[in-house]
């Protein structure tokens, strides 16, 4: 099967459809707690940065007329000759004051994320092997409860010390290209859309303690599918209120995506009896 950008976008439709079933409510309702506690807490300090930030965008889209009453000649035309240009190269202010929100907003999506997954991991967990007992008809291996929550807790330092290191290298590629305003925009993007699949698409595989090289290896395999998979789930918790929902809709969708899409023929439980759901 081809990486097709469809399907991503369609997973987490579908994991959001799988929520209204009556067998996984029981494992949404904690999840949920959690967003909403830390949604109040991060959105608050968020909120203090707003101020600051309203000032920058409308220093580099203000239109003040300069005041040469009291300049020469020369320094009159000069500053007159700099609003000129400056007005010709309006648009490049607006992109950059979209493209500072945008960052703004990617950085609130992406902290209230972080926090959030390793708090909720094995509620996460749960609510992962419930869908793919729903789609599948068969379970992951069990296993002791607090072996799980370890488990689980561990996989996400795991992953956290991933976006980190590749986090920084991001950061300093960005801080160098930082002259070209896209470029590391772009970096930014893509980055966070792949820190997004890795972390919605691990619980399956992390249930059937598959190692974290698997995870990278599975997504690689259907890169468009796995960038707008975690492209959308970013976009989505970039969205005040609404990333409330995302983070229990992002896994059901990630356990469907790797069922229905991402796993090979002839990995275990691919045989297994695929239940008729609601698209």
């Amino acid at each position: 099967m081809t990486s097709n950008p469809v399907h991503g976008i369609d997973a987490l439709v579908r994991g959001a459809r799988l929520l209204t079933r009556r067998e996984l409510r029981p494992f949404i309702f904690v999840p949920l707690l959690i967003n909403l506690v830390l949604f109040i807490v991060i959105s608050s300090i968020m909120i203090t940065q707003l101020g600051g930030l309203s000032d920058y965008i409308s220093s580099l889209l203000s239109h003040t007329p300069v005041d040469t009453t009291n300049m020469s000649w020369w320094e009159a035309v000069m500053a007159k000759g700099a609003a000129w240009t400056a007005s010709i190269f309006r648009w490049l202010a607006w992109i950059i004051a979209i493209l500072v929100l945008f960052l703004f907003f990617l950085a609130y999506g992406y902290l209230f994320g972080v926090i959030t997954n390793i708090i909720a991991a094995p509620f996460n967990g749960l609510l992962a092997e419930k869908v793919e007992e729903l789609l599948t008809g068969k379970a992951p291996p069990a296993e002791p409860m607090i072996k799980m929550v370890w488990r689980t807790l561990g996989r996400e330092l795991r992953k956290l010390g991933y976006f980190i290191f590749w986090g920084l290298i991001i950061l300093l590629i960005s801080t160098v290209t930082s002259w070209t305003i896209i470029i590391p925009a772009v970096l930014a993007a893509v980055w966070g859309a792949w820190c997004m699949a890795i972390q919605y698409v691990d619980y399956p595989l992390d249930n059937h303690q598959r190692p974290f090289g698997e995870l990278k290896s599975v997504l690689r395999r259907r890169k468009l599918t796995s960038l707008t998979f975690g492209g959308t789930v970013m976009l989505a918790k970039m969205v005040p209120f609404l990333n409330i929902f995302v983070m229990p809709a992002a896994v059901a969708g990630g356990t469907a995506l790797w069922v229905e899409r991402l796993r090979r023929e002839g990995d275990p439980g691919t045989k297994t009896h695929t239940a008729t759901l609601p698209n």
